[in-house]
């Protein structure tokens, strides 16, 4: 089975240096898509109301195949 990392992005860069056995890209990006909202969930900005989130995933050999994003928007109604 190939394997695929999934490196996170938030502001900063987390490298994923051991990755997952897979049977194939698709199952590879639809891990990328279930894990993204935890992220988001777990890393609302503390600091800001705007904070944009990202999964890339790369190949055995260090190529992207696949990227998921989400953006967190934080609104005050009240002044």
């Amino acid at each position: 089975m190939p394997r695929y990392f999934f490196d996170i992005h938030d502001g900063k860069t987390t490298r994923d240096d051991e990755g997952m056995d897979l049977r194939g890209p698709e199952e590879a990006a639809q891990h990328a898509k279930s894990v993204l909202p935890g992220i988001v969930a777990h890393e609302v900005p503390k600091d800001g109301e705007h904070q944009a989130f990202s999964v890339l995933v790369t190949d055995e050999d260090g190529h992207p195949i696949y990227s998921a994003a989400m953006t967190y928007t934080g609104t005050w109604l009240i002044r």
